[in-house]
């Protein structure tokens, strides 16, 4: 398998992590949708990464699709829960690691581009996502299941993201039980080796 897209992309570091937590080998092309747009669109119709480039030549899009597919590659160890509470649960919490990304990009790319009230929009979504994944990180919470799964994986990916890309907002303190998960596994591979260079 090859991946498509930089580390930079939450959305395709998300989805790297996720193979390397479950060991699974994959070639990475570091292309940047924005700025290699060309490259980008050779993968995917509307130039976004990730993508991933199956064995066979199939190439899946979108990082929730691709980490659907992962899931069915591992069964014993999945990244989502059959169970459908546990799904509905993980699903949930992914989502709304995947909200956090969106609105601290919209934040990071055009904060100061927009009415304060658009900008203070945007930072009440980042915060609603945050206290709601902080809450699910606490002992015995759903993000502290084991194996790691794909809501834990998007949370952590998320702390780092908003962390670099929006600095100014020091959401850690607010945020105590993510923020311990997420130092907790800091230097675990999935994200040691998925981490952008500053």
């Amino acid at each position: 398998m090859k991946l498509i897209g930089t580390y930079l992309s939450p959305y395709a570091r998300r989805v790297a992590a996720a193979l390397i937590s479950r060991g699974m080998p994959f070639e990475h092309e570091a292309v940047n949708g924005y700025r290699e747009f060309e490259i980008a669109s050779r993968y995917n119709p509307v130039a976004k990464v990730p993508s991933l480039v199956l064995d066979d030549g199939e190439v899946l899009i979108d990082s929730t699709a691709i980490l659907d597919y992962l899931n069915e590659l591992t069964p014993s160890a999945p990244l989502i829960p059959a169970g459908s509470s546990a799904r509905r649960t993980t699903l949930k919490l992914a989502a709304i690691g995947y909200g956090v990304y969106e609105q601290a990009t919209s934040l990071s790319f055009r904060g100061r581009e927009v009415p304060e009230i658009e900008a203070k929009r945007w930072k009440a979504q980042i915060f609603g996502g945050l206290r709601a994944l902080d809450e699910a990180a606490r002992d015995g919470g759903p993000l502290r299941a084991t194996p790691m799964d794909a809501a834990a994986i998007t949370a952590i990916v998320a702390v780092e993201y908003l962390a670099r890309t929006n600095p100014d907002l020091e959401a850690l303190p607010a945020i105590p039980a993510l923020a311990a998960l997420a130092a907790e596994y800091r230097d675990a591979p999935p994200f040691a080796l998925t981490r952008a260079a500053a």
